[in-house]
């Protein structure tokens, strides 16, 4: 008998997509909405939301522990890990900071009264970079200290930042799109939105391609983070705001209002997915190690593996 050992007899093994969605049985969230997840590099998951809410689940996401909030019963709209620290943001300015997940300590944000929408650790610059409401972004060495730097954006609320490989992005309202090799330094770019709402921005892990998401299903590509271009036809979330992206090896997995979930392998080419989550909007979603974590509306939580 012959058997062939060659590489091109060989069978490839399927790249890993959030094909399909199962409903966590508890969230611990009970009717209040969840607005953000994270994961650290030890693959602990810490979830936030309103009413001031932090739960935690060290088994991928099957099942979820109420931590003691510092944010007492103010909306938490953001976490992320880096560093080995989760940073939480909120209305009012407020910021906590956690190694574990589960014991938080509040932190001044130089935020004043405005909300803080996004959080992300830089690498390249080993800087934390938060933004939020008004226009407002602030830069830290270590998630204690905070300083306030000029975004670019103005006044426009900015909802989310994001690090890849050597460059920075941020995006907001009225389709303002801005990168920083730094994080202390913003230019702003045509990001094709024309004033449509960007809620986020994802690199492949290449970083050889960028993608943004936002209000009435639309989608922008670009290869440098500097000059972007909608994907026509449309994303096939229809009038949905797609709310959060995500990649992992060949694949992105973007979420949307009224329940939407939608995989593509490339983002001019999207597949709608059964979601489980009704009509709520699902407002984050992460992928790590074949494995998606998906928070939403109602205190829902789905998982993909």
């Amino acid at each position: 008998m012959l058997i062939s050992t060659h590489a091109m007899h060989a069978t490839l093994p399927a790249p890993f997509i959030t094909a399909g969605w199962q409903q966590v049985a508890d969230s611990s969230f009970g009717t209040t909405n969840i607005n953000a997840v994270a994961v650290s590099d030890s693959g602990k998951l810490v979830a936030v939301g309103s009413s001031g809410k932090i739960a935690t689940s060290t088994n991928n996401g099957l099942n979820w522990a109420q931590q003691v909030s510092p944010f007492q019963t103010t909306n938490i709209y953001s976490v992320a890990y880096g560093d080995g620290i989760y940073i939480a943001g909120g209305s009012t300015g407020k910021m906590a900071t956690s190694v574990d997940g589960e014991n938080w300590t509040l932190v001044a944000s130089t935020f004043g009264a405005s909300a803080i929408l996004g959080i992300d650790y830089l690498p390249f610059a080993s800087l934390w970079v938060a933004v939020g409401a008004s226009g407002k972004l602030a830069t830290s060495l270590d998630g204690t200290n905070w300083l306030q730097r000029a975004s670019s954006f103005s006044t426009t609320f900015i909802n989310s930042v994001y690090s890849a490989a050597d460059i920075a992005i941020a995006v907001g309202y009225d389709g303002k799109l801005a990168t920083s090799t730094n994080g202390v330094d913003w230019t702003q770019r045509g990001s094709s939105f024309v004033t449509s709402t960007i809620y986020d921005v994802v690199a492949n892990p290449e970083n050889t391609q960028f993608v943004a998401v936002g209000d009435s299903g639309k989608v922008a590509v670009s290869d440098d983070a500097a000059t972007w271009t909608q994907i026509f036809p449309t994303s096939s979330f229809g009038s949905s705001s797609i709310r959060a992206i995500a990649s992992f090896e060949d694949s992105y997995t973007a979420t949307a209002s009224a329940g939407k979930i939608g995989t593509a392998f490339e983002p001019d080419f999207w597949t709608q997915r059964a979601s489980t989550f009704g009509l709520s909007t699902i407002n984050d979603v992460v992928i790590y190690n074949n494995i998606g974590i998906a928070v939403g509306g109602d205190g829902k939580i789905a998982y993909s593996i």
